[in-house]
């Protein structure tokens, strides 16, 4: 963050609640406030950084579960009559679990409808499977993980294999599907934050930016757990795609620190200064004549 901030009071007042920036002033320890703002920022570069993995994990995840249920259970395996549990009994009431799923799925069904008419004018729209699957809320597929799906010609354990390919944690399938349930929900509540631009790296604990950088990396570990314990394929895509080697660049102590600013008077020099940003996958910033405070990122080919 370049510390040439104009009118940087003016900018934290109108732009950025001071209740927010206080957590940022207990973590970054920032000598002023072009590096107070500089801390906020590259949090919103990290939820940028986070999100394809994050959604990588979630799309994955949710196709690799439906993909499973539809071959065994047919189309539409969630409705009522469909989706069977341990606990079922005619004149109780179904638990959280087996609610929660129920009602995100008319959720989707509800939302694509809404889509629909509002995009195409259509009176009456029958959504299809696929477009209910893309509309559902993620804590959908943390509850069907739960040990009510569990038993005798149920969902798991008989599914689990072909929805986690990845190597296991546990050979006990109740085990394994108590400690991805977990992993799931963790996942789910982080991207929660990512996605409202919050503090990424709040956490009890972390008292300092090395504490900060730590916890994010923890996380990013277990994005690619989840991936790679679904699908090692895909979490070999993930790779290609350069979402890790992205997520771990911005999520680094170099990310956070104010700008380096690198004189360049010369193409070769231009060149010197890409290949080096590549080759350690930072990011550097730049200052031309032309364009002061440029910022460089590495180049993936």
């Amino acid at each position: 963050m370049p510390n040439t901030i104009n009118n940087q009071s003016a900018l934290i007042n109108q732009l950025i609640s001071n209740k927010r920036l206080e957590s940022y002033k207990a973590v970054f320890h920032c000598s002023n406030e072009a590096e107070l703002i500089g801390a906020y920022l590259w949090n919103i570069e990290v939820c940028s950084a986070l999100f394809p993995l994050l959604t990588s994990a979630e799309v994955t995840l949710r196709n690799s579960i439906d993909h499973a249920l539809t071959q065994s259970f047919g189309r539409f395996w969630w409705r009522k009559g469909r989706l069977r549990y341990n606990s079922y009994a005619p004149d109780k009431e179904p638990p959280f679990s087996v609610s929660a799923i129920t009602n995100n799925f008319s959720k989707a069904t509800n939302q694509v409808k809404r889509d629909k008419q509002a995009r195409y004018n259509i009176a009456n729209v029958r959504p299809l499977h696929q477009e209910i699957i893309a509309k559902t809320e993620f804590s959908t597929w943390e509850f069907i993980l739960d040990s009510e799906f569990m038993g005798d010609e149920l969902i798991w354990p008989a599914q689990l294999g072909k929805v986690f390919q990845g190597k296991w944690p546990s050979s006990s399938a109740a085990s394994m599907l108590s400690s991805t349930k977990d992993l799931v929900k963790t996942l789910r509540e982080f991207r929660n934050r990512v996605s409202h631009n919050e503090p990424t790296w709040k956490r009890y604990g972390v008292d300092s930016q090395e504490d900060a950088i730590a916890h994010l990396h923890e996380k990013i570990d277990r994005i690619y757990k989840l991936i790679l314990l679904i699908s090692p394929r895909k979490a070999e895509l993930v790779k290609e795609q350069n979402f890790l080697s992205s997520a771990m660049r911005v999520c680094s102590t170099n990310e956070t620190s104010i700008c380096q600013n690198n004189n360049i008077d010369s193409i070769k020099e231009l060149r010197h200064a890409m290949m080096e940003a590549t080759a350690q996958n930072h990011t550097i910033i730049i200052e031309t004549s032309e364009a002061p405070h440029c910022k460089l990122i590495p180049l993936r080919y």
